[in-house]
């Protein structure tokens, strides 16, 4: 089995959103550590990202078919209003064997949800079996998704990136705290 450190680090690859806030730190911060980043969109104009990864109809359709498997736990309202984000979260997944995401936990009919769109993307990697990460950014702390729970669970350390391609994701609003998150996973996970 080929671990981690025997694969260049330039094989490595980033699957983001290109938007403000988490998806672009990911973004920045990978290219020091020489990151490929592919950052998917659909039909916007606000994708100001220069690895930008534009989605065919087709592939915005195959989203929409996500999008709504995974509002059947959401149950969230004015779906369509977002669909081409939410639609282009789903190829970060697809693509992807591991997510961390930077936003925050909010509880709602006594179960744990992550905060905005991206909870939209979270909730595709578990409905896929993703390894899923997400730090708290009120919390400041890690947590993963525990299948057998079916709840995050604290981590007692940062998680590390161990896959070629990982998923790098989070809110648009990003605290001090969130951007450290970024800059401790991508360094424990490369430094060399």
């Amino acid at each position: 089995m080929i671990s981690k450190r025997d694969i260049p680090q330039n094989n490595f690859r980033c699957h983001s959103g290109g938007a403000e806030g988490a998806d672009t730190y990911f973004e920045e911060i990978g290219q020091k550590y020489g990151i490929q980043t592919l950052a998917y969109s659909y039909k916007t104009a606000y994708h100001k990202s220069k690895n930008k990864v534009e989605l065919s109809e087709a592939e915005y359709q195959e989203g929409i078919l996500n999008v709504n498997i995974a509002n059947v736990t959401l149950n969230k309202f004015k779906v369509k209003r977002y669909m081409k984000l939410y639609s282009r979260n789903w190829f970060q997944i697809k693509n992807s064997e591991q997510i961390f995401a930077i936003s925050s936990l909010i509880y709602k009919d006594n179960r744990e949800f992550v905060k905005g769109g991206t909870g939209w993307a979270v909730q595709m990697a578990i409905d896929n079996n993703k390894e899923v990460f997400l730090f708290d950014q009120k919390k400041d702390s890690w947590f993963y998704w525990d299948y057998q729970e079916c709840k995050f669970k604290m981590l007692n350390e940062s998680p590390r990136i161990t896959v070629t391609n990982f998923a790098g994701i989070g809110a648009r609003i990003i605290n001090e705290k969130g951007i450290n998150a970024i800059e401790d996973l991508f360094y424990k996970s490369f430094k060399k």
